[in-house]
């Protein structure tokens, strides 16, 4: 395996290219050549003027792999940069554009570089140990075949990309020289030119090739090869998104301990964490088993009062100003009680690892040690002395006084506020790494009871969470509990709107509302949240910001659907709804969808809007139902049905959809009054969207008709659609029009309408189109 990574990525030299439009040729030219770069003659020309296009001949003669060429290139970038921003200063401009800037700044970062206020690049600092990968002998095989088959398998059903935010050979080049790999292909050389061929030109070898090709050594080699792939595919330098590299490595190391290998983070840089492995000492395990020291449930809290003073343990401000680290409410029994009974806020009670088990965006937690009692806990600790995170850890500690000894908490054992830390038992796993499991209704059940115990709770006292997802679930003592309350809102009277920022929680996860006022959010918010962790365990894919995922047919998805309805006005309001709901889905008889439908329907025939959305959104949510569709929808009055759908236009995409999916489905048993009524319904949903300016409506519409007549031709609703036609004018003429030429069994039907002179121009053309 050779040193060949680059050590400036392209993404780094692409956003300085990005800035080279406005400066002098001769002045790019000279500061090259100030450093003894050369253009290169041999380079293929990229798209770009002249001022690019010398970049990228200087650029070419560079050895990126090579320390002293990327430290010589580096200082060029200094020089262009600076003189960039001194050319626009003197014109009467500010200087570089900041979003330019920040572009650049954060691929130096992901390299390993800062960018200062001065324009100058320097190394970024690294700490920890980014050589610990050593400590894996190069002939060690002990990761099992099993191991690596299940660890690539879930990989790839993640959607994980190995290469990250790179291109793929730029990335193998990291780690391996291809020149001298060789090629699978007989007319190529090399494993480079081979991998440009059939990834890039033809794209014939599947995503997840490089797993089993046995040049590079992942399914059969030393466990370091697979190692430090591993380590290497998760470096900021590869990988920007933050959670995924978490998550994969969270996965990772899960895998990995079977087989003697811890996989956590080594070293930083720049803050962001530097994956690496190590082998296990017999007295090193997981998690699970260092956390496992504490036994026994929380019992029932008793309120004791704290020694310390206000000037070791208070908190400045904020609702909790009076609350001390020694006065939350504590453990009964277990060794955890042994821990916070002897609380007494001094960060030197404690033994923390060298390295932290994981980083956030306000904090860093460490696996550690409390000295008096030789009990494994998790010791978290702010980054900044900001107001910010300070006042997240307040309200860690502030919602602690009536949550800490609820069953489905991660208690607080030990604080100082002043000082930025605090303490909390070691946790066994979290929901995210059990989503597998997950998928067994009862073992879901059991942690969506865990979550709406606690929220209760903290419902009752005004207080919610905002940030419920997978992560943030704990696995502790064989219960889950959910943690992490640092954006916890406060009880009304309490609160600090001022500070609070307008977007709280995690994109995928948290209600729309919290994008919008956070500060004015309600229990439906946690629900919302709730829902969505329902979602991700049971449907494929992951949670995306406006993105419905809904499990299967069946009773959790209507859980899911009521849940993260888009209005919070529309969910269950408190966890006793979601879990009366959850009581009546779940333990109730079992209807089809079709069966649910009709109840829906009747209501919508007899009620107002809500009614008549409710029924929409149902039959949305179950497209693969044929009964629903053809027999139960169409039998809402279309005009009704039309209005509806204006107002929920997500609905309205998926709804259309699937009723023409059905009309071309062969196994369809429909009788001809049901499609002649589906065709008509659909002509009458059409001409109300059009009534009503609803282009988009009338266009999805008008083509679903155009899909029913063309398979089934039904007699009996030509005249009524041929009528109609000849009444289109404007708009609604020319998306009919589009609509029949892109269906020409449907046009076919209705060539007599060219004799007639009332037809539209645009509606005659698409006729005759689709009658030759």
């Amino acid at each position: 395996m050779a040193a060949a990574r680059p050590l400036v990525s392209r993404a780094t030299r692409n956003a300085v290219r990005r800035l080279m439009s406005t400066l002098y040729v001769a002045a790019i030219a000279e500061y090259w050549e100030n450093e003894n770069f050369a253009r290169s003659e041999t380079f293929t020309p990229r798209e770009g003027g002249v001022r690019k296009q010398t970049y990228d001949a200087y650029e070419a003669s560079v050895d990126w792999t090579d320390e002293g060429h990327a430290r010589r290139a580096l200082r060029v970038f200094e020089s262009l940069l600076r003189r960039l921003d001194r050319d626009i200063r003197n014109f009467g401009a500010d200087g570089l554009d900041p979003t330019e800037l920040d572009e650049l700044r954060e691929a130096l970062e992901r390299d390993g570089y800062l960018l200062d206020g001065e324009l100058r690049v320097r190394p970024a600092p690294v700490t920890g140990d980014p050589g610990r990968l050593a400590a894996v002998p190069d002939d060690a095989r002990n990761i099992t075949q099993v191991t690596r088959r299940r660890l690539f398998k879930h990989l790839a059903k993640r959607g994980v990309q190995w290469f990250g935010d790179l291109d793929e050979i730029d990335f193998l080049n990291r780690l391996y020289d291809l020149h001298l790999l060789p090629s699978t292909d007989m007319r190529f050389t090399d494993a480079e030119d081979d991998i440009r061929q059939h990834r890039y030109n033809n794209y014939d070898w599947e995503d997840d090739w490089i797993y089993l090709d046995e040049r590079f050594g992942l399914c059969d080699g030393p466990d370091a090869v697979l190692l430090k792939f591993l380590s290497e595919m998760l470096h900021p330098g590869v990988r920007s998104d933050d959670a995924e590299a978490a998550t994969v490595a969270e996965l990772v190391d899960e895998m990995v301990r079977r087989d003697g290998y811890a996989f956590t983070p080594v070293a930083d840089i720049s803050g962001y964490p530097i994956y690496g492995a190590r082998p296990q000492t017999s007295h090193a395990g997981s998690l699970a088993n260092e956390g496992a020291q504490a036994s026994g449930p929380l019992l029932q809290a008793k309120h004791v009062g704290g020694s310390a003073t206000p000037d070791q343990h208070g908190i400045e401000g904020g609702a909790g100003e009076d609350t001390l680290a020694g006065d939350l409410p504590v453990l009964s029994e277990g060794s955890y009680a042994a821990v916070q009974s002897a609380a007494r806020g001094h960060r030197k009670d404690y033994a923390l690892d060298r390295v932290r088990m994981e980083i956030g965006g306000q904090a860093e937690v460490f696996g550690a040690t409390h000295k008096a009692t030789g009990v494994r806990v998790a010791f978290k600790r702010r980054l900044s002395q900001r107001e910010t995170p300070a006042a997240r850890m307040r309200r860690e500690i502030d919602v602690a006084q009536i949550l800490n000894a609820h069953p489905n908490y991660v208690p607080i054992l030990d604080a100082n506020p002043a000082e930025g830390w605090l303490v909390m038992p070691m946790a066994q796993g979290t929901a995210a790494a059990n989503r597998e499991q997950l998928k067994d209704p009862g073992a879901l059940r059991e942690l969506v009871d865990a979550l709406l115990s606690v929220l209760e709770a903290a419902h009752g006292g005004d207080w919610l969470h905002r940030d419920v997802k997978p992560s943030n679930i704990l696995l502790l003592d064989g219960r889950w509990r959910l943690g992490d309350w640092g954006v916890v809102r406060r009880p009304r009277g309490q609160t600090t709107s001022d500070r609070t920022r307008a977007e709280v929680g995690t994109d995928g996860f948290a209600a729309p509302e919290l994008f919008i006022d956070a500060h004015e959010s309600t229990p439906a918010a946690d629900i919302y949240g709730v829902g969505r962790v329902i979602a991700w365990a049971l449907a494929e894919g992951h949670p995306v910001m406006h993105r419905r995922l809904l499990p299967a047919a069946g009773p959790w998805r209507d859980i899911v659907r009521a849940t993260t309805a888009q209005d919070p006005n529309r969910r269950p309001q408190t966890a006793a709804d979601l879990r009366q709901l959850m009581h009546e889905k779940l333990t109730g008889p079992v209807q089809s969808p079709a069966e649910q439908g009709e109840h829906l329907l009747a209501a919508a025939l007899s009620g107002g809007t809500e009614a008549v959305d409710a029924f929409l959104t149902f039959t949305a949510d179950h497209p693969d139902a044929p009964d629903l569709y053809v027999g139960t929808l169409t039998q809402l009055k279309p005009e009704t049905a039309a209005e509806g759908l204006i107002r929920l236009p997500a609905e309205a995409e998926l709804l259309i959809e699937a009723l023409s999916a059905h009309a071309v489905d062969r196994q369809l048993r429909a009788r001809q009054d049901e499609i002649r009524r589906a065709v008509l319904w659909l002509q009458r949903v059409s001409a109300f969207a059009a009534s009503a300016g609803s282009w988009d409506l009338m266009d999805e519409a008008a083509r679903a008709m155009c899909v029913w007549d063309g398979a089934w031709s039904p007699v009996r609703a030509r005249d009524t659609v041929a009528s109609w036609l000849l009444t289109l004018r404007g708009e609604a003429a020319v998306l009919m029009a589009s609509a029949l030429e892109d269906h020409p069994r449907c046009a076919i039907r209705y060539r007599s309408l060219l004799n007639e002179p009332a037809l539209a121009l645009q509606i005659r053309s698409a006729m005759r189109k689709g009658t030759h």
